[in-house]
């Protein structure tokens, strides 16, 4: 009897320790978050081509200018939670103060009693940064025209889903020739009408029909064979397997492709300039595969998507290279292609295959 009684005595004692550790634990207090991410409730800055961006998962607040210029002096407004304070590198700041941000600076808000802060990374890019190519312009040009020549392949037409090669040759016709009014449409009427996807032969065919002069050229020093072509006045058409072109998913950016694709994309675009910024070279291109997609953002709002597109010079070389390694250069009407590789290299080697495009 005095046994069980005892036994009875230890199972209560051990009941009440663990009822105690389960109280010690509610009690222990959770971890204290001193941040204040929340009194940041509004910033912009003078001259910013987009709304600037508060990024509280990464501690960053990102101003976009047109170029550098004016990045020294820059107007920055901000709102804070009643009474909250503002500095930047340590230095008290209030709304409206001029700040220099051609260097990060840090941003911190802290709260009315003092017992909150949070930093940001403050940090000015340009356009170029924002569309996706951060850096130095070592060099560039542009042949655009002050009227338009894009054309969105997707016109609504039966072979539109196919029609990249009448739409990137009635591009370059347009911009050879500004009195030239002819729509892909008509270029389709003219060569399969049928349907089908057009060969570069065809594509010569419609250049030669319009009185606009073309060359197949190699591509065996491809930056220095874009580029020159470029200089001297002239727009290339390039047929490359798009697979090998990388897909962007941040959609107002303006690099890589923006649609996606499977293996054997065979498609003709136009490239109409370039830009060396730092070490890399980008083809700037009209891509008539847009499919009536459009930007959104505040500065290039409604622009279709295959209008100014940059790719990456060495991704196409690699996608030319794996479709159709050459390049069909196109003078403005009335004028010649000149200079050309090809004329030097073909007539020792074997000819130029014709190569498709969807």
């Amino acid at each position: 009897m005095k046994t069980k009684s005892y036994l009875v005595l230890v199972f209560v004692n051990i009941l009440l320790l663990a009822a105690c550790s389960k109280d010690t634990v509610k009690q222990q207090p959770g971890p204290q978050d001193h941040g204040f991410k929340s009194g940041l409730l509004t910033f912009s800055a003078n001259g910013q081509l987009v709304d600037a961006m508060i990024d509280t998962a990464h501690d960053l607040i990102l101003v976009t200018t047109k170029d550098t210029t004016g990045q020294s002096k820059l107007v920055i407004n901000f709102t804070l939670q009643s009474q909250a304070s503002a500095s930047i590198n340590g230095q008290n700041i209030i709304n409206g103060a001029t700040v220099d941000l051609t260097s990060p600076l840090n941003f911190t808000v802290t709260s009315a009693d003092k017992s909150r802060s949070s930093t940001f990374k403050l940090v000015a890019e340009t356009e170029l940064g924002y569309i996706g190519m951060p850096g130095i312009v070592i060099a560039q040009n542009s042949l655009d025209k002050s009227y338009s020549y894009y054309f969105d392949q997707f016109d609504g037409s039966t072979w539109q889903s196919i029609n990249c090669g009448p739409t990137s040759t009635t591009m370059a016709i347009k911009w050879a020739d500004s009195t030239f009014t002819g729509k892909p449409l008509d270029a389709r009427h003219m060569y399969l009408p049928q349907g089908g996807w057009w060969n570069t032969s065809q594509i010569l065919a419609y250049l030669y029909d319009n009185g606009i002069d073309s060359q197949v050229d190699t591509l065996a020093d491809f930056n220095g064979q874009i580029k020159n072509a470029i200089d001297k006045n002239n727009v290339v058409i390039l047929n490359p397997d798009m697979n090998y072109i990388p897909y962007n998913e941040t959609g107002y950016q303006h690099i890589n492709k923006f649609y996606t694709t499977t293996p054997f994309w065979g498609h003709y675009i136009l490239v109409k300039g370039y830009k060396q910024i730092n070490s890399d070279f980008y083809l700037d291109v009209y891509d008539p595969f847009s499919e009536g997609q459009r930007y959104t953002s505040a500065f290039d709002m409604g622009q279709i998507k295959g209008q100014d597109r940059y790719y990456n010079a060495g991704d196409v070389r690699l996608s030319t290279k794996n479709w159709w390694p050459y390049a069909i250069i196109i003078a403005p009407k009335g004028k010649k292609v000149t200079n050309s590789i090809k004329l030097r290299i073909n007539s020792l080697s074997k000819p130029i295959p014709i190569s498709y495009g969807r």
